[in-house]
């Protein structure tokens, strides 16, 4: 669940510009207008960063990156690929 919590950190800080991430954890970020292109472009860089992974561009997909739970399930994913490397 850190990671969850990390990312609704993130969101509401640096992307509503609020203390708290008022939406569930399965809310979809477009669909609600939570972010924009560009929103989701600063959320790429941010989970390289925090997470220590690559994303390759063909990842950032509704499927990986439009939810917290499923970009929190991507970076898990995306984890245990770089432990099995």
């Amino acid at each position: 669940m850190q990671i969850e919590s990390e990312i609704q950190r993130y969101v509401a800080e640096n992307l509503l510009f609020s203390d708290r991430f008022p939406y569930e954890a399965d809310t979809s970020f477009l669909q609600e207008g939570i972010l924009d292109s560009m929103g989701v472009m600063e959320l790429v860089t941010y989970v390289s960063t925090a997470f220590g992974i690559d994303i390759d561009a063909q990842d950032v997909t509704p499927e990986n990156f439009d939810s917290i739970n499923r970009l929190a399930s991507y970076i898990r994913r995306q984890q245990t690929k770089g432990r099995s490397c």
